[in-house]
């Protein structure tokens, strides 16, 4: 029975990632027929527009870029593609298009250079331009022109990391990074107005809130510089900017982004691919067809990890008191918070699952339990893990090793904890990107 539930887990999540393939996903909803493309119900006849432009950013950005591409063929007249890595092999489809590798978690000199090939481009469009943007999580820094001139790119980089860092949510995170941009925020879609827009997303981020996505930049910004203001104050962290920001924010308010109802939208559709609650739907499919009992928590859990972890286990344990001798499955998906303080190598989910392995370890009542948490994108914070696997055995092992799983998490270094025990996930960039799936699992 040791190390069941935790390969079971580990089995539902490698599954889980086959069934939310975006290939046959996109294919299911674009299709052309002549000069007639069909997007999402919207129908376009590609003789209307004199040239067709496709700008595709995010982890998923191949992926997504190499479908559509091979759909316009030759109809299509120029594309910028930027992602996280490149495949071990480009798709035939993009050829003869540049794929720029962007930095991420912080912007580099890619990101930069990402930003003014696309501002380039969408310099030469007009009212007979059919453009497509490709918007997937982790687009934020992958592609970033600064709104102020002065601003450098160390300036860039050490803003992202003050704030990632400091426990903001995404949005607010988000809302600081719009108001510092010249792309970001709908600040894009201004650029490629009077041309017709698509504007397709794989979403990170909550259901329903796009304009979170690689912060928003085709769609309107509601947020304000009174809302970067307030996040700056919350979290303190003017502390840790560099100067020119600082002295950027310490002037308070400044042009605005373009809100709800600019004329510049008129042209704009925007599709929703698929988000964090397909992959919930698909996990929960899955550990059903393996018997479990499953309940599906689909709250955003972007509250710190311990919060989390201690809400998630205390349902968890709920189910198997009120379900005995049945295996339950408890699927929980968002993106928790956790500030770093250590100098370790590691992630939010596998921190989530280092903290979750100690509180199960302090078990009295004879449970099997297995916790898993990570990535859809395959990535988890600057390890090259997507995430880990703990089960009531994990706090021993490691012992018997000689490590002290507290010492790891309060140096934030889960990923070098489950790489000594053989229990991180590794799944490479899988060219998705719908936030976290995290996976517990119990049996009296």
């Amino acid at each position: 029975m040791i190390h069941r539930m935790k390969d079971l887990a580990r089995d539902i999540f490698r599954e889980t990632l086959g069934r939310i393939e975006l290939k046959s996903v996109l294919r299911s909803h674009i299709r052309r027929q002549g000069t007639r493309l069909e997007v999402y119900g919207d129908t376009f006849d590609l003789t209307d527009y004199r040239q067709v432009f496709l700008i595709a950013f995010g982890k998923a950005s191949v992926t997504m870029a190499a479908v559509l591409a091979e759909i316009l063929a030759e109809d299509l007249t120029d594309a910028v593609i930027v992602t996280n890595a490149l495949p071990a092999e480009v798709p035939a489809a993009l050829s003869r298009h540049p794929i720029i590798v962007g930095g991420h978690p912080t912007p580099n000199e890619g990101s930069l250079e990402a930003g003014r090939r696309i501002i380039e481009l969408l310099s030469r469009r007009d009212e007979e331009t059919l453009v497509f943007f490709l918007i997937s999580g982790g687009g934020s820094a992958l592609i970033e022109v600064p709104l102020f001139e002065t601003l450098t790119l160390a300036d860039l980089q050490q803003l992202n990391r003050a704030l990632v860092t400091c426990g903001a949510t995404i949005r607010e995170i988000n809302a600081v990074r719009k108001h510092l941009s010249a792309i970001k925020g709908g600040r894009l879609a201004e650029r490629a107005h009077p041309a017709r827009q698509i504007s397709l997303y794989v979403s990170d981020v909550n259901p329903g809130d796009l304009s979170t996505i690689a912060s928003g930049p085709t769609l309107p910004d509601e947020t304000t510089w009174d809302d970067v203001l307030a996040v700056v104050a919350k979290y303190e962290v003017i502390k840790k900017l560099p100067p020119r920001i600082a002295d950027i924010l310490s002037h308070g308010r400044r042009d605005e982004t373009p809100k709800p109802g600019d004329p510049i939208f008129s042209r704009s559709t925007h599709h929703l691919v698929m988000d964090n609650r397909t992959a919930l739907d698909a996990a929960a499919t899955m550990a059903r067809e393996r018997e479990c009992l499953v309940e599906v928590d689909d709250s955003p859990n972007e509250e710190h990890y311990r919060i989390v972890a201690d809400r998630l286990l205390a349902r968890l344990f709920q189910l198997a008191e009120k379900f005995p001798e049945q295996t339950v499955c408890l699927v929980s998906g968002g993106e928790v918070s956790c500030p770093v303080t250590g100098s370790g190598v590691g992630g939010r989910n596998q921190e989530f699952v280092l903290y979750a392995a100690l509180k199960i370890a302090e078990l009295k009542d004879p449970l099997d339990v297995a916790v898993l948490s990570a990535g859809t994108d395959g990535i988890d914070g600057i390890s090259p893990a997507a995430g880990a696997v703990a089960d009531r055995t994990t706090v021993a092992r490691a012992e018997a090793l000689g490590l002290d799983p507290k010492k790891f998490l309060a140096d934030n270094d889960s990923y070098s904890f489950f790489a000594a025990l053989g229990d991180t996930i590794v799944t490479g960039p899988t060219g998705t990107n719908v936030r976290d799936l995290r996976l517990l699992l119990a049996r009296r």
